[in-house]
């Protein structure tokens, strides 16, 4: 865009350096012509100078939401093991000795009265 913009402005800048070359006594015709081509050059540089910066906003909203639909959301609960298998489980703690009786009676017990 920037160099677009400079060659524009240089082209505008050569349109008006080349009406001061003529002569004072030709009409106006060629100095309003030229002067009409060269606002209508610089508003459309400022159209498109406007048309991307509004691009350019809204591809930053666009990367911004995104990035906040990328936040992680919360991990699923895991699915609730079945009776047999939470009782396999609470029998292979009381076998290798992890917990005690007490604590393996106190725990079956919860489990039969999830049921």
């Amino acid at each position: 865009m920037k160099k677009f913009a400079k060659s524009c402005l240089l082209g505008s800048a050569l349109i008006a350096a080349s009406s001061f070359t003529v002569p004072l006594y030709a009409d106006d015709a060629g100095a309003f012509v030229g002067g009409m081509l060269t606002s209508r050059v610089l508003g459309n540089m400022q159209a498109r100078t406007q048309a991307e910066q509004q691009q350019a906003a809204a591809a930053q909203q666009q990367a911004n939401d995104a990035s906040y639909s990328a936040v992680p959301q919360a991990a699923p609960a895991p699915q609730q093991k079945s009776v047999e298998q939470r009782m396999k489980e609470l029998d292979d703690l009381a076998a290798k000795g992890y917990i005690s009786k007490e604590e393996y009676q106190a725990k079956k017990q919860a489990i039969i009265n999830s049921i």
